[in-house]
């Protein structure tokens, strides 16, 4: 009776024919494992005839290889251990596999656009196709916004435009006189001896300002005075609806501006309460709408 535990008799036959061959050769298992790459671990086992290490078809392709590497050359007696191990060869495989008809049966593919979605399926992955279709869902929906939004627009910009009135330039002015307070004025109190009435005239920035026509007979008999008192605003000035349109701008704190006029001037200020105003010397009662008309009295 075998002793248990023992393996079939080719297998056992071959593994000490390896042992026996390896030990006359004066091969070492750690350089038949670095031949052949087999861990030295499961060299030890073949020979020792511990074939359970590994499943069956990896210890044959092991011992195997082993046998190879030796210089071993006995196919009846490899081909015993293959039997042993229940390994079956591939013509056995081939002999399992089912028997293939003789002929196929042909596939028509449906005609029309049926036909053509299952072409197009076969030459295109169904995730391009799917991607592809979103993409143009996508695009039509960015088409239909993009118009519905310009019909909007063109419906709502007759009501949303506010109408403004246009000004109309008659003439090109001259720039507002920024008047200094250097002594410069060639005008003193004998050639108008009655602006030294004014009262305004008391104030030490007005001393060189006039505010009267500097030609008595010129036909801008109306003087307009912005003094800048706070800070900065926007001043414009038109007169006589428009015979004259001075430019406008942005003026700092202590300037001092001077416009004429035949009767009367249109007065556009930023910011009513950092000015005073002054017509032919008089002041101008304060105001606090951005836009006045200084007509003659």
């Amino acid at each position: 009776m075998e002793e248990e535990g023992r393996v079939g008799s080719a297998i056992e036959t071959l593994s000490e024919q390896i042992r026996q061959i390896r030990q006359r050769s004066g091969l070492t298992l750690e350089e038949i494992s670095g031949q052949i790459k087999i861990k030295k671990s499961h060299l030890e086992k073949i020979e020792s005839g511990d074939m359970t290490f590994l499943p069956p078809v990896y210890v044959f392709a092991f011992l195997k290889e082993y046998a190879s590497a030796l210089g071993i050359d006995n196919e009846a007696l490899i081909e015993q251990c293959r039997d042993e191990f229940s390994i079956p060869t591939e013509e056995q495989v081939l002999r399992q596999l089912p028997k293939q008809p003789d002929t196929l049966s042909m596939f028509i593919p449906p005609q029309g656009f049926k036909g053509m979605l299952l072409n197009l399926q076969d030459a295109v992955p169904v995730q391009v196709l799917i991607g592809g279709g979103i993409a143009f869902i996508l695009v039509i929906l960015l088409l239909l916004a993009i118009f519905f939004n310009r019909g909007q627009e063109s419906a709502e910009t007759p009501a949303a435009v506010e109408k403004t009135p246009v000004e109309t330039v008659v003439e090109k002015p001259a720039p507002p006189a920024i008047v200094d307070t250097t002594p410069s004025d060639t005008l003193g109190a004998a050639a108008m001896p009655d602006e030294s009435t004014l009262a305004v005239k008391q104030q030490a920035w007005a001393k060189d300002i006039s505010f009267l026509p500097k030609d008595p007979a010129s036909p801008l008999s109306r003087v307009l005075v912005v003094r800048i008192v706070n800070d900065l605003t926007w001043v414009k000035v038109i007169a006589d609806n428009g015979e004259i349109v001075y430019p406008g701008g942005q003026f700092k704190k202590d300037e001092v501006l001077r416009y004429e006029a035949k009767k009367k001037f249109w007065v556009n200020i930023g910011r009513p309460s950092n000015v005073e105003l002054y017509v032919n010397g008089e002041r101008v009662p304060p105001f606090t709408k951005r836009t006045i008309m200084l007509n003659e009295e």
